[in-house]
């Protein structure tokens, strides 16, 4: 096998046709309310327009938007079948399948309206309405070739927005793990001269530090992974700092399936040991708190402060980086409050459970 057979295996038959349809859900419950509400607008306009405000024909109302909302709900439903074979043609041939799905809607529709009216209800024989038969597929011509551009932007614009979010995510990520891996790297040198058996275990507890830290995947992680990172890196702090750190935790059940973006609560205890404990010669308790009330997660951390001239200067970017990553997630929805009270620096951390759709 040649090389260029080899990168053609390993591309997906969409990127290799070009670009494809990109439809929205039309199956949604919002996207059926929408087409509804627009095609009972569309049928006031047309017979707006035809019969004039004094003598409007609200009968004439009532035909054309049964009429209008069927072919848009059929189309959209017919549409949202065929959404995955439109994506993996090339965007001419899918736009005109697309449309040829939306007129053949409206040419049953047009027929069935055609007999239903005049051959079931009124007891007329059945001819074919050939003019008012082109002009349906004319003016559905128009409109779906106007939504099919409009559903196909629209498209681009959620993958374009999905794209652009992941790559924050990655880039905010990335700029934790030189941090991050410098702190680890020196726990584990503190650890080997004296204490190898301890080490072996602070190797095998940074190992899943640094698969969490390197990771690439969803961006949240469930609560319980989270937390078990907390666990861990405080057993190695607790062996490189001894009995001058003492750790306070009190975890409340949590609901199944509760989810956070990785890597941002152990930050807050790396902050509240490196800043807080080591640099008190006796040390001092760090206190964890998880809870959840009324659907919101609730992660607090507390530390006594330093004296004056005693604590080490941080540069703020663990927090400035869990504030951006929680804004490009849950954007207002959660928030991160961390400033001294008294002699204790505490920061809360609060977020929805789950993140909205």
């Amino acid at each position: 096998m040649t090389a260029a057979d080899a990168q053609r295996r390993a591309t997906p038959d969409s990127a290799r046709s070009g670009r494809g349809l990109r439809l929205p859900d039309l199956c949604a419950g919002t996207a059926v309310l929408f087409l509804g509400l627009i095609g009972a607008l569309l049928a006031f306009c047309f017979v707006l327009f035809d019969s004039g405000l004094r003598a409007f024909d609200w009968i004439g109302l009532g035909r054309a938007a049964a009429f209008i909302c069927w072919n848009m709900l059929a189309s959209a439903a017919a549409l949202c079948a065929l959404a995955p074979v439109l994506r993996r043609l090339r965007l001419p041939l899918g736009a005109c399948a697309a449309l040829a799905a939306i007129l053949g809607v409206c040419l049953f529709s047009s027929i069935a309206q055609r007999w239903l009216l005049g051959t079931v209800i009124a007891g007329y024989p059945f001819v074919l309405d050939v003019e008012g038969l082109f002009r349906n597929l004319l003016v559905g011509a128009l409109l779906g070739m106007a939504a099919l551009r409009y559903f196909h932007l629209q498209g681009e614009l959620i993958e374009r927005e999905r794209a652009e979010l992941d790559a924050r995510i990655r880039a905010l990520q990335a700029r934790i793990r030189p941090h991050f891996l410098f702190n680890s790297m020196n726990i584990i040198a503190s650890l080997i001269p004296g204490e190898p058996e301890q080490a072996e275990r602070a190797v095998l507890d940074l190992s899943e530090l640094f698969r969490a830290s390197l990771r690439e995947g969803p961006a949240t992680v469930p609560v319980a992974e989270e937390l078990d990172l907390c666990e861990r890196y405080m057993r190695l702090e607790g062996w490189r700092l001894g009995a001058r750190l003492r750790f306070d935790s009190r975890i409340e059940p949590l609901p199944a399936g509760a989810t956070l973006p990785s890597l941002c609560v152990q930050p807050l205890l790396e902050n509240a040991v490196y800043h807080g404990i080591q640099p008190l010669q006796d040390g001092g308790v760090v206190r964890f708190e998880v809870s959840c009330v009324a659907g919101r997660l609730r992660f607090e951390v507390s530390n006594p402060l330093p004296p004056e001239g005693v604590a080490s200067a941080g540069s703020g970017m663990a927090l400035a980086n869990i504030r951006s990553r929680l804004a490009v997630i849950y954007g207002d929805a959660a928030e991160l409050i961390a400033a001294p009270e008294g002699n204790v620096y505490r920061a809360i951390l609060s977020l929805p459970s789950t993140v909205s759709a």
